[in-house]
């Protein structure tokens, strides 16, 4: 009897089924590049004469030179989509009927789960009666 009943659940175990069906959905991939420039500029003015005043003072200063220095750093994002995301409209969803066979394994299922939880309860019921 034990054979045939683990033989019953092996069979409603490995004919079980499962259908896994894929939807492919169009993908975009976004490309971003960071340029970073540096640049640098630099400029000497010579002046030959430069005249200021300092009270009642006039200096005069021949041969001035005026360093200046600028130095830009830019950075600059620039971002480009391969492709455009299109949504993919999922317009039903049709549940399959099951058919006699596999209602028949689901009610077989039912009633075995239910056979394990009144054995279940029937041995603590047991142990509790050895043990007390």
């Amino acid at each position: 009897m034990k054979r045939l009943l683990i033989l019953a659940a092996v069979g409603c175990m490995l004919t079980a089924c499962k259908h896994v069906e894929y939807i492919t959905v169009p993908e975009h991939h976004t490309d971003t590049l960071i340029v970073t420039k540096h640049q640098r500029d630099s400029v000497w003015l010579h002046d030959s004469i430069q005249i200021r005043e300092k009270g009642d003072t006039l200096l005069i200063e021949k041969w001035h030179t005026k360093y200046i220095e600028k130095q830009v750093h830019d950075t600059c994002y620039q971002s480009r989509t391969d492709s455009i995301p299109v949504p993919y409209p999922v317009t039903e969803y049709v549940e399959k009927q099951l058919t006699r066979w596999q209602r028949m394994k689901m009610e077989m299922g039912v009633a075995f789960m239910g056979v394990l939880g009144l054995l279940g309860v029937f041995g603590i019921w047991k142990l509790k009666k050895k043990l007390l």
